[in-house]
């Protein structure tokens, strides 16, 4: 491949770093904190478990599932305080202004008797304590069922956050090694021209080579340091990406320990996933809970036809006077206890039509599983076969850099002792230089098809 065609496998890389940067930027926005706040320049010694570790630890994101798993785990036992006892106590005085009257009829107690008659005192006090438990009651029951729901999808919902926090900072970092190792590449590639115009510098000096070498040469340079440059700024960016994921402040210098030739593209797991076991993908897993969470809302539905069987009892103390002195009031105190039976004859038809709407969105949820379900398999079929395509790509692009530095190697003796030409080095350097970016991308794209695939397994802790 010419020089031409290295700047435009450059350029491809560094469209990918602009893109995945305007996605992860707006990220800021979400109010994430820093999460190294201390003023210390030390650096900071990065690799993949470090930088999962922080992510799941700091990032906002994961923070607020974390919180919303705590709150729905109060709300299940609020549910459940249902089925306890609620008991209340209230008081009152009352001062009659004008006392409260009964009508008589005409006769009632005696000749002269009839009209209104004035009854009780000037001041009036109450105090009552009362207590209800339910005994039966079908919806208390459900609705403590969707609690316990509840809280099983929010525990489902944090671990689909880890796993797309996981994924997207498995991303970030390969892409960073990606920028690095390419960088690494094309610096190499420099100091070889370079290398390369001093020699042939040198053999004009000593006019055993024509002019046009040492042009040649120098254009060589010239060429290669913009893509020299454009790979230090993928390096900037990718950076910076990892920055916005983890909350690593700018002035905290970054140190990455691993290269992506550190990690081993190993098809031993790909082996045995002869068929794609989807049963731990959190999608699947989400749309499950929220069907049975729509079954339970269908029997509170149905709840709304059983009857409500409640137990209760009320003590109080009461007393008038038409003076202020309480030791000598007498108290009543009556002191009930009984049930209550709550029973729903006819609502208009209401219950039917709730049973329905809730009928057909669980058909609905149903047909939306199949379809997510379809897409997965689709999913992790494509992801398996670009590990494949990319396992047989590293395995090529190995052997290809080998021969490509066995043949720079022999054409740089070839030149040294007049028996190659200029054009015929500079061949043999194009060819090594895009021989190892081709093995960088090679294992960058197994690396990112095995997040793809751990990440629509559901796997967090790799591919036991």
């Amino acid at each position: 491949m010419s020089m031409k065609g290295i700047k435009r496998f450059l350029r491809g890389i560094f469209r990918v770093w602009v893109m995945s940067a305007l996605l992860l930027i707006p990220m800021v926005f979400l109010g994430q904190e820093q999460v190294l706040h201390d003023s210390s320049t030390d650096t900071l010694e990065l690799n993949l478990t470090k930088a999962l570790e922080i992510a799941l630890s700091e990032n906002p994101l994961i923070l607020i599932a974390q919180k919303e798993v705590k709150r729905v785990d109060y709300a299940r036992k609020e549910a459940w305080s249902s089925l306890f006892p609620s008991i209340s106590a209230d008081g009152s005085y009352n001062r009659n202004l004008q006392l409260p009257v009964i009508f008589l009829p005409d006769g009632a107690f005696g000749p002269a008797s009839g009209g209104a008659m004035e009854i009780g005192f000037k001041n009036s006090f109450s105090a009552a304590l009362s207590a209800s438990a339910p005994l039966f009651s079908y919806s208390i029951y459900q609705n403590i069922k969707i609690s316990e729901n509840d809280v099983k999808a929010s525990f489902e919902s944090a671990r689909a956050s880890r796993l797309n926090m996981q994924a997207e900072v498995r991303n970030a970092y390969f892409t960073l090694l990606l920028a690095n190792d390419s960088y690494e590449v094309m610096n190499r590639s420099m100091k070889n021209a370079e290398a390369n115009l001093a020699d042939v510098k040198k053999l004009f000096s000593q006019g055993l080579v024509a002019e046009y070498d040492v042009i040649r040469s120098e254009v060589q340079v010239r060429n290669l340091r913009p893509s020299l440059v454009q790979a230090e700024n993928g390096v900037r960016l990718s950076e910076m990406m990892i920055r916005v994921l983890l909350g690593i402040e700018q002035e905290v210098p970054i140190k990455v320990e691993e290269q992506l030739s550190d990690f081993q593209a190993d098809d031993s797991f790909m082996k045995e996933s002869k068929n794609f076991n989807l049963s731990e993908n959190t999608d699947l897993m989400q749309l499950d809970l929220q069907l049975e969470k729509m079954n339970s809302q269908f029997k509170l539905t149905q709840s709304q036809r059983y009857p409500v069987l409640a137990a209760f009892a009320n003590y109080q103390l009461t007393s008038q006077s038409n003076d202020f002195k309480f030791s000598d009031y007498r108290w009543a105190k009556p002191f009930m206890i009984g049930l209550q039976l709550q029973i729903p004859i006819f609502r208009g038809f209401s219950i039917h039509h709730q049973e329905k709407q809730v009928r057909i969105g669980m058909d609905q949820m149903s047909l939306q599983r199949e379809y997510a379900e379809r897409n997965l398999n689709l999913q992790v079929r494509n992801a398996y076969v670009n590990m494949q395509k990319a396992m047989e790509q590293i395995g090529s692009n190995e052997e290809g850099v080998k021969q490509a530095e066995r043949g720079f190697s022999i054409e740089q003796t070839r030149y040294n002792t007049g028996t190659g030409t200029l054009l015929e080095l500079n061949d043999a350097e194009i060819a090594l230089t895009q021989s190892k970016l081709n093995l960088n991308q090679a294992m960058f794209d197994f690396l990112s098809a095995q997040t793809q695939y751990r990440k629509v397994l559901g796997h967090e802790n790799g591919f036991e």
